[in-house]
């Protein structure tokens, strides 16, 4: 994850752009949720070390005074459906716990500004070492891609982010 990481950072120029031409980011937006991006994979993989079912104060950077807790469970294949107005960060924040957690997934991103999604995901894919077919991609409308996901018997998780009417529709 770490190398993952480290290619975030070596396209970071790449991802601003799409960021502030897909989604309509100023440029000093998208230089923060990409710096965050890389900062939040840093940090779950830092966690992934820590995965053995203890509760936990965080006291350093910008997840100071947030609790946490881990459960040593992977519980399969997750699903991820990404909003449009974070496309990137968002992506990272549903892709970074499920891979330090040991699951699989399957990402859709935000269908209004996709870009800058898939080409996080395209870096994953790109990163010296990972294993094929552990984080995957369906992009699409929600109706199609993420009723998909969401009505698919053998993902066992979805992680959502967007209206409350398509939250309770998912629940």
């Amino acid at each position: 994850m770490n190398k993952f990481a480290d290619i975030i950072d070596q396209n970071r120029d790449e991802l601003i752009t799409l960021e502030c031409e897909d989604m309509g980011k100023t440029y000093d937006e998208a230089v923060f949720d990409m710096n965050f991006t890389s900062e939040t994979i840093r940090y779950y993989a830092g966690l992934a070390t820590h995965i053995n079912g203890t509760s936990f104060t965080r006291d350093t950077g910008m997840w100071s005074g947030t609790y946490g807790y881990t459960r040593r469970e992977p519980i399969g294949v997750c699903g991820m459906i990404t909003p449009w107005n974070f496309p990137c960060l968002m992506t990272a924040w549903k892709i970074g716990p499920m891979l330090a957690s040991g699951c699989t997934g399957i990402s859709k991103p935000p269908e209004l500004a996709p870009l800058s999604s898939l080409k996080l995901i395209e870096l994953w894919h790109k990163t010296p070492g990972v294993i094929p077919g552990v984080l995957n991609c369906l992009p699409g409308l929600g109706e199609e891609a993420g009723e998909a996901l969401v009505d698919h018997p053998d993902i066992r998780k979805i992680a959502f982010t967007g209206s409350g009417v398509k939250g309770k529709r998912i629940m």
